[in-house]
């Protein structure tokens, strides 16, 4: 699993969104993003544990020392389970920063904004993502 930089998330977002407009099948309709700040594990280990626990269909954003996951067809309920997964497999406490489209923004836009409020609560880290 390939790890991308977060300067082309915006636009992977705003990819995802228009299939789903276009194909408007019901069941491929949701997915989450979810930020991780894992900057305490050596960066090689962080790589290893997140290539192992997401699957292949998730599309992982690195910025800065964290990560930005895009996890299609995966509702907030799931992102909290994979991310409880993620906490057992690295033995440490990972706060819950997801965030779930329609529910959480009806574009690319409100859904990174609405991000970057709820990393900004949690973890008082400013993301630059885009515009934003």
């Amino acid at each position: 699993m390939t790890i991308l930089n977060a300067d082309i998330l915006k636009a992977l977002i705003q990819h995802h969104i228009a299939l789903i407009k276009r194909f408007n099948s019901g069941d491929f309709e949701e997915f989450s993003l979810l930020f991780l700040k894992v900057d305490h594990l050596q960066k090689t280990e962080n790589k290893k544990s997140i290539q192992i626990i997401f699957r292949d269909s998730d599309v992982i954003f690195e910025y800065k020392k964290n990560y930005i996951i895009l996890l299609p067809k995966t509702r907030w309920n799931d992102a909290t389970m994979l991310l409880e997964g993620l906490q057992l497999f690295v033995n440490q406490d990972i706060k819950d920063t997801i965030v779930t489209y329609p529910d959480d923004g009806k574009d690319a836009d409100e859904l990174l904004y609405n991000l970057k409020k709820l990393v900004k609560k949690v973890y008082k880290i400013d993301l630059t993502l885009g515009h934003l």
